[in-house]
């Protein structure tokens, strides 16, 4: 009796290459059979893209941007207020306390106290001006007045004096008649009457001189008081307008800008996104917070260059339904692309980039603006820059 030989090595994967081989002769041979039973094969090419109907990438973003608050260049943070992601601020909120506020509050201080000085010296500055001009003016009055007191003397004096030489002038001209007519009237009675009318119109020439005389002193002294009463007044500017009380007030001013400059504000009203700022950190070179207003959403979609046209014509004519998903997103959203408007007039690069290996990086697209829908609004929020799929459609 034959012993049997031991099994030769390799021939179990010979047996495993005869069977892959049989079953691909009976995959084939059943292909075959479909396709003479009528089956269609599977689609070698993608599906042409419908014509009702644009898809393309996009993003989530606030209507009106994401807003950074950035510190100035050169300075750090030396305190950060108590802010989170989602904390709603008003505008005006502080967020962050630079380190140059010391030094800020300090020149602010120095100026506050330059004005209270330029202040003080103002006051001074003018009550002396008007002291010196009320002396002025009170000369210039007590000078019009002793004119018309004086004036008013002189002229009643006047009065008197021509009513005595024409008392006077009236006796010799009736000693005159009297003599002519005969009666006996003595020279020395005639020179005495003349002499008395002499006299008094002397006194009324001279009285008329001294009377003129006073008058243009009086005139001369009036316009004196008047040129110190204008140089006084005079004065009185040029004092005031030596202290610097404008200068100060425009240091003050500066200095409280650039104290509220080391505080950084909310610049509008808004929900807190993201918060990088940290204490002692350098400003100026990224954002001490990013922050937007999230009461609407939009989803800027980015639509290639060759299907503008197309979505062009259909807002034309009326307002394009748009369909915003991601897996991210609890359900799908809705939203409007409501006028041309919305279509940027540029082209650009891309800058949502599809997954996978074979996808274009690179495209040429313009950025198209839906508007959310207001029952949309709440889920976008929550995930601003979340990059979707945007279907658009021609509204019905």
């Amino acid at each position: 009796m034959r012993l049997s030989s031991p099994t030769r090595p390799g021939r179990g994967l010979e047996l495993a290459l005869a069977l892959l081989a049989a079953v691909g002769a009976g995959g084939a041979g059943g292909y075959m059979i479909a396709m003479s039973a009528g089956t269609p094969a599977p689609p070698t090419e993608a599906p042409a893209a419908r014509p009702d109907r644009v898809t393309s990438l996009g993003r989530l973003q606030p209507a009106g941007g994401v807003v950074p608050v950035f510190g100035p260049p050169g300075d750090r943070i030396a305190k950060m207020h108590p802010v989170s992601p989602g904390d709603a601020l008003k505008a005006g909120t502080p967020v962050a306390e630079l380190a140059s506020r010391k030094d800020r509050l300090l020149e602010l201080q120095v100026a506050e106290t330059q004005q209270q000085e330029a202040n003080t010296s103002l006051k001074f500055a003018r009550v002396a001006g008007e002291q010196k001009v009320r002396a002025a003016e009170a000369e210039l009055s007590l000078a019009k007045a002793n004119k018309v007191g004086d004036l008013a003397a002189l002229d009643a004096k006047q009065v008197f004096l021509k009513l005595q030489v024409e008392t006077a002038g009236a006796s010799v001209s009736r000693l005159e008649k009297l003599r002519a007519g005969g009666s006996p009237i003595a020279d020395e009675t005639m020179e005495k009457a003349k002499l008395l009318a002499a006299q008094a119109d002397a006194e009324f020439r001279a009285g008329a001189a001294v009377r003129k005389k006073t008058e243009t002193t009086y005139d001369e002294t009036e316009k004196a008081a008047t040129a110190k009463v204008d140089a006084a007044r005079a004065e009185l500017d040029e004092a005031l307008a030596r202290v610097p009380t404008k200068s100060s007030e425009e240091k003050l001013v500066l200095a409280r800008q650039m104290a509220e400059q080391t505080v950084l504000k909310a610049p509008v009203a808004g929900t807190v996104l993201k918060v990088v700022g940290r204490e002692g950190q350098p400003t100026g070179l990224e954002p001490v917070l990013q922050m937007a207003d999230l009461t609407a959403m939009t989803a800027v979609a980015e639509v290639y260059e060759g299907d503008v046209e197309r979505l062009s014509k259909w807002v034309r004519t009326g307002p394009v339904r748009a369909e915003i998903k991601n897996p991210a997103l609890p359900r799908p959203l809705a939203g409007t692309v409501k006028s041309e408007q919305d279509i940027s007039r540029m082209i650009a690069r891309n800058q949502v980039f599809a997954m996978g290996p074979r996808e274009d990086a690179d495209r040429r697209v313009i950025e198209v603006v839906v508007h959310l829908a207001p029952d949309a609004v709440a889920d976008a929020s929550r995930f601003v820059g979340l990059q979707v799929t945007v279907t658009l459609e021609p509204g019905k």
